[in-house]
């Protein structure tokens, strides 16, 4: 299978700036053990979980406290044990509140139950079921529930184990595949197993060479699986790229690389499902890279409902006056305007920007200059979507295929006039379906 690359993207590891502000030691993976939790209802896509306890009630690790209903959505867990001591609106920092289950941590980390279940004992359909139960959703940043994509109407012949951590200063699926390698393969099984896949393929950025080394030795007595180096191009962790660079195809136009029978998981979803499998334990921690103007930058194993405050004052607190505080990557995450804001199954990513690195992001006219299309991995007219956005015109969004847009920001970030261009597209996408809808 020959590796090759996508047209576009950007090689972010010549911005200084970016490559000064990382971790230094990302292999050591620090716990925090706070003192409570505030866990969301809602961490995934599709339908809010229902809360299935109360105020007073005492909760073990793992314990299911929102059972998903009959649509989309994911089971929600106790990431620590301790005692129920609120069910409150809290807003998560972009203006929604959102109902939390406010857990008082009794740092005994009592499990509720312990399962050992062999892979050669499972049934697909059954690994499918304990995913779904242990409310294992994407995460590398999608969060879409995962039983569903391990349950495809398509026949997949290979699964794509994403490796590829292609956000700058981001360190936490590089620091899991060094540390949790074992764990790593028997979720790989797995999935080959639930979605009957003969072939895996394990793909790394090509600057991680630690971790390409550690999941090439665990895989070479393993025939259906093996490890591809991927070029560091940004944005070669989203699924689309990911899949041309592997396989040379382009993915369907609105449909899925599953219609070609491939299927794209995320390496630290694949080791949620191998814990939902043994020992057993529902999705109630991940790792985060907290990186930019804090006093000490690391990778983090928290608890999911960890507070942002909680986390920031883990790594020393903030290195300067903070001006920006952001969830998930430098290029796609989220801002958030409030420290009480919990990190959830999503958070891959906690970034903090000081007042002194914070740029000037007030948008001058547009000079044609064209890098916004040079550097689009998808071949899109970035300028055309923006201005035809500004214009409220729908047909010409949709004839400049609004909807192929995968959102990575290489537009904006290469943008000299500071054009909001992604923010403007992704929302031009929204109001394509939305006039579709009336």
């Amino acid at each position: 299978m020959m590796n090759r690359t996508f047209k576009g993207g950007i090689d972010l590891h010549q911005d200084q700036a970016l490559h000064l502000r990382g971790i230094n030691n990302y292999k050591r993976v620090e716990r925090i053990y706070p003192k409570k939790v505030y866990i969301p209802i809602q961490q995934h896509i599709g339908d809010p979980a229902e809360v299935t306890v109360s105020v007073g009630e005492k909760v073990f690790l793992g314990q299911m406290i929102a059972k998903m209903g009959e649509g989309l959505g994911a089971n929600i867990h106790a990431s620590v044990s301790g005692r129920i001591v609120g069910i409150e609106e809290i807003d998560q920092g972009q203006g929604d509140e959102m109902t939390c289950i406010v857990i008082e941590n009794d740092f005994q980390e009592q499990p509720e139950k312990i399962y050992h279940d062999k892979i050669e004992k499972l049934a697909p359909e059954t690994i499918v079921e304990k995913v779904e139960a242990a409310g294992v959703v994407g995460l590398g940043g999608a969060t879409f529930p995962s039983h569903v994509k391990l349950n495809p109407k398509e026949a997949i012949h290979t699964c794509i184990f994403n490796g590829a951590e292609c956000e700058p200063l981001l360190m936490a699926d590089a620091a899991l595949m060094v540390n949790q390698g074992d764990q790593l393969i028997k979720g790989c099984k797995l999935v080959l197993k639930a979605v009957g896949a003969n072939e895996g393929i394990i793909a790394i950025e090509d600057d991680k060479q630690e971790a390409i080394e550690v999941m090439k030795e665990l895989c070479k007595d393993i025939p259906t699986l093996s490890v591809i180096e991927v070029p560091s191009i940004y944005p070669q962790g989203s699924t689309e790229m990911l899949f041309k660079t592997i396989t040379g195809k382009e993915g369907p136009a609105g449909g899925s690389t599953r219609d070609l029978g491939y299927l794209v998981i995320n390496v630290a979803t694949t080791v949620a499902v191998s814990e939902a499998i043994d020992p057993g334990i529902p999705l109630s921690y991940r790792i985060c890279s907290v990186v930019g103007d804090v006093i000490q930058q690391k990778n983090v194993c928290f608890p999911i409902g960890t507070s942002i405050q909680d986390m920031i004052d883990f790594c020393g607190g903030f290195d300067g006056a903070p001006s920006k505080i952001i969830t998930g990557g430098f290029m796609i995450g989220k801002t958030v305007d409030t420290l009480a804001a919990s990190l959830t199954k999503s958070a891959n990513g906690l970034i903090v920007i000081n007042e002194k690195h914070d740029q000037d992001s007030t948008p001058s006219p547009c000079i044609l200059c064209a890098r916004c299309i040079e550097v689009c991995p998808v071949g899109l007219l970035p300028h055309q979507l923006e201005k035809n956005y500004l214009k409220k015109n729908c047909k010409r969004l949709e004839k400049l295929y609004v909807e192929s847009c995968i959102n990575c920001g290489c537009c904006t970030y290469i943008c000299p006039a500071r054009r909001h261009l992604a923010e403007h597209i992704v929302a031009g996408q929204q109001e394509l379906k939305e006039g579709r809808k009336s």
